[in-house]
């Protein structure tokens, strides 16, 4: 008997590797064709489009249509955000070819559903006809967008963002809405879904990880720090050169033979020279994690701005990683201070908190053990990709 067919759209296509947005839309579309018949529809850069498929992809089976895109330039997305049908983050991802593809794909396969991941290719729903849509919101987009413009001040780029912010809360009701099942990734933002689109359904899907890509710690002497993300953000940057100019010294001045490693793709000149003038080192991009989460004694992550879940925390704990964190950083996951992870909201309170771990192997053993033991009971993969499926059948017309 042939299985049910599903379109899964994602904005960036979910390979490599590289950053938690891929990471979380490859494990979405993984889980999907686990039990059905899936193709895959991502956005590229032009030319991608003709470059070689991973093979992990043909061995799930997974059919892949790739549509070249190239984002408006700078000026005119930020004119049409102001403007235009959309703000300017759901601006920059429309394409005619898109609409063309989708169309023709809902014509041939009959999907079942289309598992479109982020706010930002909500609007094709008006290419699905009578499939039904389940929108799986990687963020809160209207959410992040706030705290981003609140943390910019009464600046011109602050008072753009706060018109994009509400921009966003009137096209993410709106949209959210016009969805047969929404997928929060943690229940802090599903509460505030419920709110924002009266009447949609919304449900919980947590980050999934894969438990076995992780290898064996062996920290290494002199302590390796970490401090990994993707540097394309810029909450990220600005996180990251905020710690080494207030945090990293904390350390230096308590444990002066401690290695700071700066690991992400997109590292700017800025980040170089802030972490070149503390002795770090700005690795840059990696081809993969594993290694470096293994020789690494603890997990920094200096973010002040953001929604969602930081997939990179999920990660260092699955791999007995001890995570120093801001509150914000570690929101929606559940964690508590002190017992899974150690807060601290200032950049200097996360240096010492950093240096008082460095100089306690027990407890940071403790940590790193309840970490993994956390991400086994809350994150397999195997028990989301369940989950994911059971809901998105659920909808099934």
């Amino acid at each position: 008997m042939s299985r049910r067919r599903a379109l899964v759209l994602t904005p960036r296509f979910p390979w490599p590797l590289d950053d938690g947005g891929r990471i979380a839309a490859w494990r979405c579309v993984r889980a999907a064709a686990r039990e059905y018949e899936t193709t895959l529809v991502s956005l590229v850069p032009p030319g991608e489009e003709q470059t070689t498929i991973p093979d992990e992809f043909g061995d799930a089976g997974i059919r892949v249509v790739r549509i070249p895109h190239r984002p408006p330039a700078a000026f005119s997305a930020a004119w049409n955000g102001l403007i235009g049908r959309w703000p300017y983050t759901i601006g920059r991802y429309q394409n005619p070819e898109l609409s063309r593809r989708l169309r023709a794909l809902i014509a041939e396969e009959r999907p079942s559903f289309a598992l479109v991941n982020n706010l930002h290719l909500a609007p094709y729903v008006d290419d699905l006809g009578d499939v039904p849509m389940v929108l799986r919101e990687q963020n809160l987009e209207c959410l992040w967008m706030d705290r981003y413009a609140r943390r910019l001040g009464w600046t011109p780029a602050g008072l753009y963002a706060r018109i994009q912010a509400r921009r966003l809360r009137e096209a993410e009701s709106a949209l959210c809405r016009r969805a047969a099942l929404v997928l929060a990734i943690q229940e802090g933002e599903a509460g505030q879904l419920r709110t924002l689109a009266p009447g949609a359904r919304v449900e919980v899907l947590p980050v999934g990880v894969d438990l076995s890509r992780y290898a064996d710690p062996h920290p290494e002497e002199p302590p390796i720090v970490l401090l990994a993300g993707s540097f394309a953000w810029r909450p990220n940057v600005d996180g990251a050169i905020e710690f080494l100019r207030r945090g990293w010294p904390q350390v230096l001045a308590r444990i002066p033979r401690v290695r700071l490693r700066v690991v992400g793709k997109g590292i700017p000149r800025s980040l170089v020279r802030a972490a070149s003038k503390v002795g770090a080192d700005p690795v840059g991009y990696v081809e993969t994690m594993s290694e470096e989460l293994a020789r690494a004694s603890l997990f920094v992550v200096p973010v002040w701005v953001g929604a969602g879940v930081r997939v990179k925390i999920t990660e260092a704990m699955a791999a007995r990683v001890p995570v120093v964190a801001t509150r914000l950083a570690a929101e929606g996951l559940d964690l508590k201070p002190g017992e899974h992870y150690v807060a601290s909201d200032t950049a200097a309170g996360l240096g010492a908190q950093v240096a008082t771990l460095l100089l306690a192997p027990t407890v940071r053993g403790a940590l790193a053990d309840r970490g993994r033991a956390f991400a086994e009971a809350r994150w397999s993969l195997d028990a989301t990709a369940r989950l994911q499926n059971q809901l998105c059948g659920e909808i099934i017309r």
